[in-house]
């Protein structure tokens, strides 16, 4: 197997099914993200809380860190756009092999791009902040809040480690080729 280096740019590249699920999946996904985020804003407001179950609520915040809320100073923002383009980036040259060896991959780096561009959209073009209103009480004093990008990002990332245990077989099986192949050596 050789890993490819750069994205594909050849035209039959963008003409492939695999591609045009894995866009389709990633369009949907953002777009999702971007409505139910706007959505929250607008009913919300910049105070709503509504409770759902003694763990579950909407609250609107605006996270202006990276993951998880952590700030890396005036450069949380640009840290942000570079990860994602580089991370997104990669998926665009891993897609097709990876979908070719697990159909699974497809749907998962879908998802997984479908999330980043979305809060890669409110990074670039919201308010200061990325709109985070899915409230879980882990316990009494500790919840952590998401949006739906989030979820399909955890989502996605689920989803690849079948398609990583497949890959990792693959490569255990051809080590294991290229073992039974080679002379051996009388000692």
């Amino acid at each position: 197997m050789s890993a490819p280096t750069a994205v594909p740019t050849h035209p039959t590249f963008w003409r492939d099914r695999i591609v045009h699920r894995f866009v389709a999946v990633a369009g949907l996904s953002m777009l999702a993200d971007l409505c139910t985020k706007e959505l929250a804003v607008r009913l919300l407001g910049s105070s709503g809380y509504v409770d759902l179950t003694e763990r579950l609520a909407f609250f609107l915040v605006w996270n202006t860190g990276v993951t998880g809320g952590v700030s890396v100073g005036p450069f949380t923002a640009s840290l942000n756009v570079l990860v994602t383009v580089m991370a997104l980036w990669l998926v665009l040259i891993v897609v097709r092999p990876m979908a070719q060896v697990d159909a699974r991959a497809t749907m998962a780096l879908g998802l997984v791009t479908g999330g980043a561009l979305g809060n890669l959209a409110s990074i670039v073009a919201g308010p200061p902040g990325v709109a985070d209103f899915i409230a879980v009480r882990l316990s009494a004093d500790s919840t952590m809040v998401a949006n739906v990008a989030d979820l399909f990002l955890w989502g996605g990332a689920l989803m690849l480690a079948p398609v990583a245990l497949t890959l990792l077989r693959l490569v255990r099986e051809e080590r294991a080729a290229q073992l039974r192949v080679l002379p051996q050596n009388p000692m």
